[in-house]
C-alpha cells in the first residue's frame, strides 16, 4: 500500500514534500556514489598523479599528464635516472613538461641510425630496460620477462628454482631490479637468473630501451655536488660561460684545467669499469705490471685460462672483461696504477658526436641537416629528449591502454598467485554462512517455539552486546581462543561470530509471527521437534535466511582486522589480509585496483539476488 494515495498526490504540498523526498535521495547518493568513483579513478593512478582528486584521470585527455606517467614509468620511478638524462631540468616526474618542439626529429634519425649500425658494440651497460620494475608495480617490460620464465618453466617455480638455483615461493617474487649502470658496483652477470635477464634485456626493441646520458651522470655525481649546484660558480671557477648543467661535458681523457681532479675522482672511484678502457700507450707499462705481478707467462695463463707464449703478446683489451683474473687484473690497475694520461672513458655521448661527425663530414654539414648554428661539435646534445619523445609519440595510444589496466594486472596477478588466501576466504566464508544460517535460527526457534522465562532478559543481553565496538570485542574473543589454542585455525574466524544477536532477534520476531496452528496441525500428524523446525520453520523462513546469510558472507568476506590479529600464519591469511600486505608494499593505485577487483563478488551478489534480498528485509516489516 502506498504511503500517498493517488488523490493526495496532486496536492501541491504533497508534490513539493515528494520533490524534497527525491532530491534528498539523489544527493544521498552522490554521497554514496562519489567516494567509490574516485576509488575507481585512484585505482587508475600511479604515484605522479595519485595525489590529484579528479573523477577522470587527467593523463586519459591531457598529453602532459601522461607524459609525466610515462617518463615515471620509463625511468622505473628513478629520478634520479631521469636526471641524468636531464641536468638540471627538472627534480621529480611531475614538473616534466611536454615541449614537442624541442625534440629534433633529425637528430634522432640519426640516433635511431647510430643504435642500429653500432648495436654489437654497444653494451647493457649502457641503457636500461625501460618499465621493467616499479615500486608497487608490474609494468609491461616486468610483466613479459615473467611469461617467458613461465612458459620456459611449464609454470613450474620447482622447475625455475632448480635451473637457476633459486628459493621462489611464489612468481610474484621473481623481480628484478637494475641498479645503477654507471655505479662501481653495479654488476652484469651472463650465469644464472641474472643472465636469464641480461638475454631478456638483449632482445628488447630500441623503444623499450633508454640509454643514459654519461655527460648527465658526471654532471649529477661530481659538479653538482662539488659546486652545490651553483653553475656560476662553476662557471667562475673553469672559465666557462654555460647557461645550464645539460651543456656541460665529460671528457673523454683526462682534462688539464682545474676538472682534473674531479675527473679522476669520478674514473678512479665512482665510474664503473665497463666504462673505461685504457689508451694504446698503456700497453708496456700494463704488461710490465703482469710480469711483476706472475713473474711468468704460465702462471698468467693459468689464471687467466689463455695459451700465450709470452708477455708481448699481451694487448690492451677493447672491452672491459666483466669477470675472471683478467678482469681483476685490469680493474686494479685502472684503479691504482695506471697513469692519468693513459686513462679513457666509454662515452657513448661521445661515440655519437663522432658518429655524426664521420657521416655527415663537417660541421656545416651537421648544422644544415640539424638546421642548427653549433661552434663545436661537443655542443650536439645527448638526444634524450628525442629517444623518449618519439617513442612516447609513436607509442601514445598503446601507453594510454597500458596505464589504463597495469593496476588491475598487477592486482590481480597477486590475488591468484596466492591461492592459499583465496581457499581460506573460500572456507572461511562457507564456514560462516553455514553456522549463521543454524546456530542463529536454533536459537531464535528455541525463543520463540519453547519461550523460556527469560527470553526477554536473553534477547536483550544478545542485544546488548551490538552496544560495544568490535575492537573492544575483539580483546576478551581474541583472549579466549588463545586460551583454547585455536589461534591460527579456522575456528578462530567463525565461533566468534557464530551467534549474532541481530539476526537472533530478526528472526524470533519472524518465527514468533508464523501460525501456531501449522505447528499444532503437524504434530498432531506425528511430526517432530526436529522436523517442525527443519520443514516446516526453516522453509517458511527462506527470504529472512537469504538475508542472514549475505550478512554472514559480507562480515567474512570483508572481514580483516579481526582475521589478522587471530590468524598472523601466513597460510592462515584471508583475501583481505593478502590485500592489506599488498598496500603495505605496492603503490596507493594498485591497492585501490585490488580492492575493486575485491568488491565484485559482493556487488554480484547483490544484483543477481536483490529480489531475495528485498524479500527478506520487506516479509518481517508486513509480519
Amino acid at each position: 500500500m502506498s504511503i500517498i494515495g493517488k488523490v493526495g498526490r496532486r496536492s501541491p504540498k504533497v508534490r513539493i514534500l515528494n520533490l524534497a523526498l527525491h532530491l534528498i535521495l539523489i544527493l544521498g547518493s552522490i554521497t554514496m556514489i562519489y567516494p567509490f568513483a574516485l576509488m575507481i579513478s585512484s585505482s587508475l593512478k600511479s604515484n605522479v598523479d595519485g595525489v590529484r582528486i579528479t573523477l577522470i584521470p587527467p593523463y586519459l585527455h591531457n598529453d602532459e599528464a601522461l607524459w609525466q606517467k610515462y617518463l615515471e614509468s620509463r625511468y622505473n620511478e628513478e629520478s634520479s635516472r631521469l636526471m641524468d638524462n636531464y641536468p638540471g631540468s627538472w627534480i621529480s616526474f611531475a614538473e616534466a613538461e611536454l615541449h614537442p618542439e624541442k625534440a629534433n626529429p633529425a637528430l634522432y634519425r640519426l640516433w635511431m641510425d647510430f643504435l642500429q649500425q653500432e648495436q654489437d658494440r654497444i653494451s647493457v651497460f649502457h641503457y636500461y630496460v625501460a618499465e621493467h620494475y616499479g615500486r608497487g608495480i608490474y609494468p609491461l617490460a616486468q610483466r613479459q620477462f615473467r611469461k617467458q620464465l613461465r612458459e620456459e618453466n611449464h609454470n613450474s617455480l620447482v622447475e625455475f628454482n632448480n635451473r637457476y638455483g633459486t628459493g621462489a615461493v611464489t612468481w610474484e617474487e621473481i623481480v628484478v631490479e637494475e641498479k645503477d649502470i654507471y655505479s662501481r658496483n653495479f654488476v652484469s652477470s651472463s650465469e644464472g637468473y641474472l643472465g636469464r635477464f641480461r638475454r631478456f634485456k638483449e632482445t628488447t626493441p630500441l623503444w623499450m630501451r633508454y640509454y643514459v646520458n654519461p655527460d648527465g651522470n658526471f654532471v649529477n655525481t661530481e659538479l653538482i655536488p662539488a659546486y652545490s649546484g651553483d653553475l656560476e660558480r662553476f662557471n667562475r671557477a673553469q672559465g666557462t660561460h654555460y647557461t645550464s648543467w645539460d651543456q656541460v661535458r665529460l671528457p673523454v681523457s683526462v682534462p688539464e684545467d682545474s676538472l682534473r681532479e674531479i675527473w679522476l675522482h669520478y674514473v678512479r672511484s665512482s665510474l664503473n669499469l665497463q666504462h673505461l678502457k685504457l689508451a694504446e700507450a698503456a700497453g708496456a707499462d700494463y704488461r710490465s705490471y703482469l710480469r711483476d705481478k706472475y713473474g711468468s707467462i704460465e702462471l698468467l695463463n693459468q689464471a687467466w685460462i689463455r695459451d700465450y707464449s709470452g708477455f708481448d703478446e699481451l694487448v690492451i683489451p677493447l672491452r672491459m672483461p666483466e669477470s675472471g683474473a683478467e678482469a681483476d687484473d685490469l680493474a686494479f690497475y685502472i684503479q691504482s696504477l695506471a697513469a692519468p694520461e693513459h686513462l679513457r672513458i666509454n662515452n657513448l655521448a661521445e661515440d655519437f658526436r663522432l658518429y655524426i661527425f664521420r657521416r655527415l663530414g663537417s660541421l656545416e654539414a651537421v648544422n644544415a641537416f640539424l638546421k642548427t648554428n653549433y661552434s663545436d661539435l661537443s655542443q650536439i646534445p645527448f638526444p634524450a629528449l628525442e629517444q623518449d619523445y618519439y617513442a612516447f609519440e609513436e607509442h601514445k595510444g598503446a601507453i594510454r591502454r597500458e596505464f589504463l589496466w597495469r593496476n588491475y594486472a598487477m592486482a590481480l596477478d597477486q590475488m591468484l598467485s596466492d591461492a592459499r588466501s583465496l581457499r581460506n576466504t573460500g572456507i572461511y566464508v562457507l564456514l560462516s554462512i553455514l553456522l549463521a544460517i543454524t546456530v542463529n535460527p536454533l536459537a531464535a526457534y528455541a525463543l520463540s517455539r519453547f519461550r523460556p522465562r527469560f527470553s526477554y532478559q536473553l534477547i536483550m543481553l544478545f542485544m546488548l552486546t551490538m552496544a560495544f565496538p568490535a575492537m573492544v570485542m575483539g580483546i576478551p574473543n581474541f583472549l579466549m581462543l588463545k586460551r583454547l589454542n585455536l589461534l591460527n585455525t579456522f575456528w578462530a574466524l567463525v565461533l566468534p561470530a557464530a551467534a549474532d544477536g541481530y539476526f537472533i532477534f530478526l528472526l524470533k520476531g519472524f518465527f514468533d509471527s508464523l501460525p501456531r496452528e501449522i505447528y499444532e496441525s503437524a504434530s498432531i500428524d506425528g511430526a517432530g521437534e526436529f522436523r517442525l523446525f527443519w520443514q516446516f520453520t526453516l522453509w517458511l523462513s527462506k527470504p529472512i535466511l537469504a538475508v542472514i546469510a549475505l550478512g554472514a558472507f559480507n562480515a567474512a568476506y570483508r572481514n580483516f582486522l579481526f582475521a589478522f590479529i587471530v590468524c598472523q600464519d601466513q597460510s592462515m591469511w584471508t583475501l583481505m589480509v593478502h590485500i592489506y600486505t599488498l598496500m603495505q608494499r605496492a603503490c596507493s593505485g594498485v591497492g585501490y585496483a585490488a580492492l575493486v577487483i575485491a568488491a565484485i563478488p559482493t556487488l554480484l551478489i547483490f544484483v543477481f539476488f536483490q529480489n531475495i534480498i528485498i524479500k527478506g528485509i520487506v516479509v518481517p516489516m508486513e509480519k
